[in-house]
C-alpha cells in the first residue's frame, strides 16, 4: 500500500455499514453465542505462517532507524523454528508472503530480502510468495512490467505459484505486469483453485494474492480489488490471504466469511486504519507494528489460525478455528460476529482528568472502554454550556499490546477560569457506540 498523497481515497462509514448489512443478510442462520471452540485432540499434519507489507527498504533507504522491518522478518522466520520445536507437530512447512516484501522492486531492495531468508529459512520450509504494488512501485514512470521481470529474476522464474505441501493446494497470485490489476490472471486463478478444489475433497484450498477481495476483510473497501471477487466467491473451501490496507489482524473484521473465507495479513512495516469512514488514518504509534498470522491443519481440512504481535512476542486474543468449510460453515460471517460483539462500555473506575500542558493548552486524560473485541475508536466533544467548540476522533489502541489503554487529547488553549464540559463515546468494530460519559471541568 501507497501512503496516500494528493488522491483523497474515501470510504463513508454509511455506505460501509449498507454493504456489509447486505453481506450479512447473504450469510446463513446467523445468531449470537458463542466463539468457536477449540479442537480437541487436534493434530496437525501442516503449519505454515502467513505475513504481508514487510517493506523491506534495503542498504540504500535513509530511514531503516524506523522502519526495522528486516529484523522483524528474521524474528518471524525464528519465532516460526521455536515455536514449532515446541509443539507436538514439529513442522514449519512453508512462509507464505502476500506481496510487498520490498518497498519498491529495487534490485538492492531483494537483495536484502533475499539475505534474511538466507540466514534464517531452513531448507525444510518452503518460500511462496506473490508480488504486491511495491514491487513495482520503481518502474511505474517507465515500464511497470520491469517488476516482474525484477522479481522473476530475484525471487522465483514464474511469478504465480501452485504448490501441494502435505496435501494441501497452495495458490499465489501475482499482479498483472501493469502491477494494479489482475486483469491477465483471472483465468489461470479460476482454473487453478477449480482443480485444487476438485482434488482436495473436505480440505481448504489456500490462495494468496496483495489486495483483498473487495468487500470482505477490514480495509478492503478502500484497498480492495473487485475482479479477484469474482473468481473466488465460487468456491467456498477457499481460505484466502491478503495484505496491502496495512489494517490490524487482531481487529474481528480481518476474517470474513460469506462465500469463502478472506482474512487481512496485517503488516510488519506500519499500521493503517479507517477513522469515521475515511481510510488513510495512521493512528498512534503506526511503525509499531508486526503481526502475522501461524496457520495449523489436520488430515479432516480443520484448521487453527492464531494471529501473533512481535513487537511484544505474545498472541492477540482473536484465534480462529475453522471447519467443514465445504458445507457452508460460516461461523465467522459479519452478522455472527456482528451479534456476537455488545456495544463498549465505560467500566465504573474510569478516570479521567485534564491539566495544561507547558504550552498552556489543557490536556484531557481518560482510561479506556472495554468491548469484547475491540474499541475501534473514539470521539471527544467539547461543549462551553449548550455549545458545541471543538470534536475530536481518534483509533484505539487495541493493536498495541505493549500500550497502557490511555488517552490523551490535546483540546488547544481554553479560557481561563471558563466551565466545560467533554463528552467521550467509545465506538466498537461494528459501529456499536457506547453510552456517553462527561467530564465537566474549570479551566
Amino acid at each position: 500500500m501507497q501512503t496516500p498523497k494528493n488522491t483523497v481515497r474515501i470510504c463513508f462509514s454509511k455506505i460501509l455499514s449498507l454493504c456489509y448489512s447486505l453481506q450479512s443478510r447473504l450469510c446463513s442462520g446467523a445468531k449470537a453465542g458463542e466463539m468457536p471452540a477449540p479442537f480437541k485432540d487436534f493434530e496437525p499434519v501442516l503449519r505454515f505462517a502467513v505475513c504481508s507489507d514487510i517493506h523491506i527498504s534495503g542498504k540504500e533507504s535513509t530511514a531503516e532507524e524506523y522502519h526495522p522491518e528486516e529484523e522483524r522478518l528474521g524474528k518471524l522466520i525464528r519465532f516460526m523454528y521455536g515455536y514449532s520445536a515446541s509443539q507436538r507437530y514439529k513442522g514449519f512447512d512453508a512462509l507464505c508472503v502476500a506481496g510487498d516484501m520490498t518497498d519498491g522492486g529495487r534490485d538492492f531492495e531483494y537483495d536484502a530480502f533475499n539475505k534474511v531468508i538466507e540466514e534464517n529459512l531452513r531448507a525444510e520450509t518452503k518460500l511462496l510468495i506473490c508480488t504486491g504494488n511495491h514491487e513495482y512501485i520503481a518502474y511505474r514512470d517507465k515500464d511497470a512490467s520491469q517488476g516482474a521481470r525484477m522479481f522473476e529474476k530475484k525471487i522465483q522464474p514464474r511469478q504465480d505459484t501452485h504448490a501441494v505441501l502435505n496435501g494441501y493446494h497452495f495458490i499465489l497470485c501475482s499482479y498483472s505486469e501493469d502491477g494494479r490489476t489482475f486483469k491477465d490472471k483471472l483465468g489461470w486463478l479460476d482454473s487453478e483453485i477449480k482443480s485444487a478444489v476438485a482434488a482436495s475433497g473436505e480440505r481448504p484450498v489456500f490462495v494468496f494474492q496483495h489486495p483483498a477481495p473487495q468487500w470482505t476483510v477490514y480495509g478492503s473497501v478502500a484497498w480492495g480489488d473487485r475482479d479477484i471477487l469474482g473468481v473466488l466467491k465460487k468456491y467456498p473451501s477457499v481460505i484466502d490471504f491478503s495484505g496491502h490496507s496495512h489494517y490490524p489482524v487482531n481487529d474481528p473484521r480481518s476474517i470474513s466469511q460469506n462465500k469463502y473465507t478472506a482474512l487481512g495479513c496485517g503488516t510488519l512495516s506500519y499500521y493503517e486504519t479507517d477513522l469515521d469512514g475515511f481510510a488513510g488514518n495512521f493512528p498512534y504509534e503506526i511503525k509499531q507494528a508486526a503481526q502475522f498470522y501461524i496457520v495449523e491443519a489436520d488430515k479432516h481440512g480443520n484448521l487453527r489460525i492464531l494471529p501473533y504481535d512481535l513487537i511484544t512476542d505474545r498472541f492477540f486474543d482473536n484465534s480462529y478455528y475453522l471447519s467443514s468449510l465445504s458445507g457452508g460453515n460460516l461461523e465467522y460471517s459479519f452478522a455472527k460476529m456482528k451479534k456476537r460483539d455488545p456495544k463498549p462500555v465505560f467500566p465504573g473506575d474510569t478516570v479521567i482528568s485534564s491539566k495544561k500542558n507547558e504550552n498552556g493548552e489543557t490536556v484531557l486524560t481518560f482510561t479506556g472502554a472495554k468491548d469484547r473485541f475491540c474499541v475501534d475508536s473514539y470521539k471527544v466533544s467539547l461543549f462551553s454550556g449548550l455549545i458545541p467548540l471543538k470534536s475530536f476522533s481518534f483509533s484505539g489502541k487495541y493493536m498495541y499490546l505493549f500500550e497502557e489503554d490511555k488517552y490523551d487529547v490535546n483540546l488547544g488553549r481554553l479560557k481561563p477560569g471558563k466551565k466545560y464540559t467533554a463528552y467521550i463515546r467509545a465506538m466498537n468494530a461494528y459501529a456499536k457506540t457506547s453510552e456517553e460519559i462527561k467530564y465537566r471541568f474549570t479551566v
